[in-house]
């Protein structure tokens, strides 16, 4: 909504309800009695992704007494990786097994809004030592998704796993938002640190390195793999790079066309080719494993029908996320597009 360019009061409204029924006495957000794929699951997920909204708006939820402090227990110390739970008591931090690029991410992403730049950094370190862990398997065309908080990339697969652990170059439904997630946060922080922070391009410069070393990867992607929702994030990522290499006037023709292409992709074949009537989007099965029914759903219409379920499924490996929720993220990642394509068209004077 706030991409899309509603009003602020409107927002204020979703926080002010976010704030009274899910703001919890340790200072997460949930609603007492959501199954775990969603209570824990996603426990900090969500309120790094409104609680940006919300310092942009200046909105009090952000603020709140223990809110931030709260959120801050999730990094990781020393690697600044991002926990996606760690318990419910303040004084007793569960540290899990793995970290990802998601949480990591959306916490950057805060820790930039509300300007604390200390944890940002940290945040863009850890992703930064992901992407170069993975580079030799990056080169051989997989990315696995996961680092222990000692930083060793976790390889093994059991059965089921491998949606959840590693993205290759074959398979057309996989979490492709890894590659996007952390491509927009390196972007961001390259370009903050550069224009906000006063920071040394030589400082900034391996974040976008390791973003472009996504994009290499990304550019190999087949075409189908862009029929599958998860691709939403990486045109946020493409956006966020393309309007920082036009920008910052770097990368050459092929590059930025490279990206181009890219973008074009998502937006084409992820979200114009995947909209329905009424403007929105479906809900997705997210599935957990790669051995459940669910995995066989297709989300591109045809002669504007679904044959996916519009309800929850009685499957605990998959996530419901509900039409609402997956059209709120593809208009911010659609105005990121957006945002990219007319820095570029600008630059070349055809805008």
């Amino acid at each position: 909504m706030y991409a899309a360019g509603v009003d602020h009061d409107t927002i204020a409204r979703l926080l002010d309800w976010a704030q009274k029924e899910a703001l919890r006495p340790n200072g997460d957000f949930y609603i007492p009695g959501e199954p775990p794929e969603y209570k824990d699951m996603q426990r900090v997920y969500r309120p790094a992704t409104f609680g940006k909204v919300a310092a942009w708006i200046d909105h009090p939820v952000i603020r709140q007494p223990g809110v931030v402090k709260r959120i801050l227990q999730y990094q990781h110390k020393p690697s600044g990786g991002v926990f996606n739970y760690i318990g419910d008591d303040p004084n007793h931090v569960q540290q899990q097994p793995a970290i990802g690029s998601l949480n990591t991410t959306f916490f950057g992403h805060l820790m930039l809004a509300l300007d604390m730049r200390s944890e940002a950094l940290a945040a863009g370190e850890w992703v930064r030592a992901w992407v170069d862990a993975n580079r030799d398997c990056l080169a051989a065309g997989l990315l696995y998704t996961q680092m222990t908080p000692g930083g060793e990339l976790v390889t093994q697969i059991g059965p089921g796993e491998r949606i959840g652990k590693r993205v290759d170059l074959q398979r057309p439904k996989q979490e492709f938002w890894h590659v996007g997630t952390a491509m927009a946060y390196l972007a961001v922080l390259y370009d903050v640190m550069c224009t906000q922070w006063d920071e040394a391009e030589e400082k900034a410069r391996p974040f976008l390195d390791a973003a472009l070393a996504l994009l290499d990867f990304e550019a190999r992607m087949p075409l189908d793999t862009y029929l599958w929702p998860s691709k939403c994030k990486v045109g946020w990522g493409v956006g966020e790079l393309l309007r920082v290499l036009v920008e910052h006037g770097l990368g050459d023709e092929e590059t930025v066309r490279r990206t181009y292409q890219v973008a074009e992709r998502v937006a084409v074949f992820t979200f114009m080719d995947n909209q329905l009537p009424h403007g929105g989007w479906a809900g997705m099965h997210y599935p957990l494993s790669d051995e459940i029914p669910e995995i066989a759903y297709s989300y591109k219409p045809l002669k504007n029908t679904l044959w996916v379920p519009p309800e929850r499924v009685a499957n605990p490996q998959t996530i419901f996320l509900p039409g609402e929720e997956i059209t709120g993220e593809f208009l911010g990642e659609m105005k990121s597009i957006e945002q990219g394509v007319a820095a570029w068209l600008m630059a070349s004077g055809r805008s």
